[in-house]
């Protein structure tokens, strides 16, 4: 009997120190409270636009509360600081451009390293750039603005919405297809830039599809080409660079996602991104991103967006160096 109770007492003590040494994710499920959802940028914004789809649908999903934070301002860093002070528990979440990744830690020194720092857990949105002119700029298509630069050299103008993100990759690589006839304007965003374009202080920029489909219908600006490898369905008429042969303006895929803590425990990670996926895999989610102009994201694991941003990362780091950019930014 004394023998058979001590087998007892150590199968019990070994049920304990296993239930104990489960992680609380691995014993909680999400959401299990309010949800926090950071945006590093202003309200009304793509980003801002896409946690507010998201999180209405969580909260239907899960019927918890979900809150949309706005922290614009330095580069993102105001909203990166506040999602690095919450805890590892995938309730503060970040919801921002891949470009937060592959694009401004090349041209922004942090105090932290972003790609350790945060793990992109799921695409939302997809998103991609397209080429605009003012009205009254002559050129109608790429051919004949190749042509209009190289008779007339530094006369064309192209507004980079910032520096070191892919408008400006764009724009340098596009100034340098014109045998260096171009400009290049740093602008400090899309509106300074588009309200430039309009009022034909500059003749081009770069910008997302949805920003300026609203402008193209109105006609007030027209669109040139697409930085892809196919058509935008928003833009139909639009050719992309691909299909014109200029590869080097065909930008990696780009999107809006969502962002956690690296420290978040891989388990509780996992459980996010299914979550997550319910939600842009649902037709009322796909129905409000079109209704947006975005783009459907491309479904992939964590791991496939971490290489995803890896190949962005590498893309944009030899465009520097070919080109030989000096980043200063602003």
């Amino acid at each position: 009997m004394i023998f058979h109770s001590l087998k007892l007492r150590i199968f019990a003590i070994a049920m304990l120190s296993f239930v104990a040494a489960l992680s609380p994710a691995q014993a909680q499920k999400w959401p299990d409270k309010p949800i926090r959802l950071i945006v590093p940028a202003p309200a009304g914004g793509i980003a801002d636009a896409v946690a507010r789809l998201l999180a209405e649908q969580l909260r239907v999903n899960s019927g918890q509360i979900v809150l949309v934070d706005n922290k614009p301002g330095g580069s993102a860093v105001v909203a990166e600081r506040a999602l690095m002070s919450a805890p590892a528990d995938g309730h503060t979440l970040m919801v921002g451009p891949s470009s937060m990744m592959t694009d401004i830690p090349l041209a922004v020194k942090k105090p932290y390293d972003p790609t350790k720092s945060f793990t992109y857990v799921a695409e939302a949105a997809g998103m991609v750039h397209v080429l605009v002119k003012n009205t009254s700029f002559p050129p109608n298509n790429i051919p004949e603005l190749l042509e209009y630069a190289k008779l007339k050299p530094q006369s064309v103008s192209i507004a980079s919405l910032s520096p070191g993100n892919r408008s400006d990759f764009l724009s340098e690589i596009l100034r340098e297809k014109s045998n260096n006839s171009m400009v290049v304007a740093p602008y400090k965003g899309s509106a300074p830039a588009l309200t430039d374009l309009m009022g034909n202080h500059v003749q081009l920029t770069f910008d997302v599809v949805t920003n300026v489909v609203p402008f193209i219908q109105s006609g007030k600006l027209s669109a040139l080409a697409v930085a892809s490898a196919t058509r935008s369905p928003h833009l139909p008429n639009v050719p992309s660079f691909g299909e014109l042969g200029l590869p080097d303006l065909v930008m990696p895929d780009a999107g809006v996602g969502v962002f956690m803590l690296s420290s978040t425990p891989k388990p509780l990670g996992d459980q996010i991104q299914n979550e997550l996926q319910k939600v842009i895999n649902s037709s009322k989610f796909r129905e409000a991103l079109t209704a947006q102009g975005l783009d459907y994201p491309k479904n992939a694991s964590i791991e496939q967006l971490r290489q995803r941003l890896e190949a962005t990362t590498n893309h944009n780091k030899k465009i520097i160096e070919k080109l030989k950019l000096k980043i200063s930014p602003n």
